[in-house]
């Protein structure tokens, strides 16, 4: 197909908008935009899911790398459809960072498909394709893991209560491989942001593997610890003789997406797989509040997840509970009994010892501006949904 002559910035416009609508079946790309890809209109959202994929740097990239962070913002962004708070979060930046980064990765993105010579393969290939195999499972594994947020956003783990739930899984693999398997002691209150059932997964799925590379009448030792701001845990094989390199692409895949990393060591006939796992603390919510039926509802929302809600039902006592809770957060309504909510606002915002405390006001009262205007870090409207509820609670936790 022969390539429409357009400005750069025409491109990229028109690329923005498909970007946005990259797993709506009722959109209809540009003409323009796919007679540049050399697509036809109706495959060019599966063109540039993969130009995304291809910008995955190599495993052995160093983490530090540029080209991580412009496939991990888009990849959070548009593959895996988070918001930009969700990405902000997950990359540790403020959403006004995130925005920028945004910006940089998708003019990334851009050019490279702007300057390549050919116009990239058709998003249809024939089923034998080992391309299109590889392509259709890493949509698939990140359509699962979109499903996986959307149904339970903020759900945590504990390591420890995952590794024993594996331990006769584990038993069973290692003794089809006439391996000895030595689950060590998993400190407690080790949580990570990764979801239960991912988690078991990707464990799972390293297990399997270390039983493969350990040669029969050795040993299999499962070890965790924390480690800076994340979780280490290492299984452990020897002795080993690995055929060919040590790799996983699901666990790549999907420790990628949540944050973590996976390494490979070898010395001596010992293999070491790392799964660097991040970290998850518990986060105390104080919520000011005289709806006691709600707050039930806020302590639903949190259940398994890193919030700890603390029910605070008169405004007046708020001062006199702060010091004993040591909120990370306060959810305020401005409807109490004993006080008006927009003066202990006031006083949260101008007293030393709360100033610094995130507030979200949540209130049927629908004042925005005089809530963020009198030093609230967001506004949220009653009623309020479980995803919004833990979305805003992420969100005013993130750096400025």
């Amino acid at each position: 197909m022969k390539r429409t002559q357009i400005s750069f910035e025409t491109f990229k416009d028109h690329l923005v908008q498909a970007l946005t609508h990259l797993y709506d079946p009722a959109f209809q790309p540009s003409e323009v935009l796919a007679a540049r890809l050399g697509s036809q209109p109706e495959t060019v959202q599966g063109v540039l899911r993969r130009a995304i994929i291809n910008l995955k740097p190599a495993p052995d990239t160093p983490a530090s790398a540029r080209g991580w962070r412009v496939y991990q913002v888009l990849d959070y962004r548009y593959l895996q459809s988070l918001t930009q708070e969700e990405a902000a979060f997950r990359l540790g930046i403020s959403p006004r960072h995130l925005r920028r980064e945004q910006q940089q990765a998708v003019e990334v993105l851009a050019r490279r498909l702007w300057e390549q010579d050919e116009p990239p393969p058709p998003a249809v290939l024939p089923e034998n394709d080992s391309q299109t195999d590889e392509l259709t499972w890493r949509s698939q594994v990140r359509e699962d893991l979109a499903s996986l947020q959307e149904h339970a956003p903020g759900v945590i783990a504990d390591l420890s209560a995952v590794v024993q739930g594996l331990v006769p899984l584990a038993q069973l693999l290692a003794g089809r491989h006439q391996l000895r398997l030595d689950v060590r002691p998993i400190p407690a209150g080790l949580l990570t942001s990764i979801h239960p059932t991912l988690l078991r997964q990707i464990l799972l799925t390293a297990i399997e593997k270390q039983v493969q590379y350990t040669s029969p009448g050795g040993q299999v030792v499962v070890t965790g610890r924390q480690q800076a701001n994340q979780i280490a845990l290492q299984i452990i094989g020897e002795p080993a003789s690995p055929s060919g390199p040590v790799t996983s692409e699901f666990i790549h895949e999907t420790l990628s997406t949540q944050g973590g990393v996976f390494t490979t060591r070898l010395a001596q006939n010992r293999l070491v797989l790392q799964l660097g796992l991040p970290s998850a603390e518990r986060i105390r919510v104080l919520v000011v509040d005289d709806n006691v039926d709600l707050v039930h509802f806020y302590k639903r929302y949190t259940a398994q997840t890193r919030y700890d809600i603390v029910h605070l039902s008169e405004g007046s006592r708020l001062f006199e509970l702060v010091p004993e809770v040591q909120p990370h957060i306060i959810v305020l309504d401005v409807m109490l009994p004993d006080i008006d909510g927009w003066e202990l606002l006031t006083r949260l915002y101008e007293h030393p010892d709360t100033r610094e405390i995130p507030v979200i006001v949540c209130s049927v009262v629908r004042r925005e501006e005089l809530a963020l205007a009198l030093g609230a870090r967001l506004y949220l409207p009653k009623p309020v949904r479980r995803r919004a509820f833990i979305q805003a609670l992420d969100r005013v936790l993130l750096p400025d």
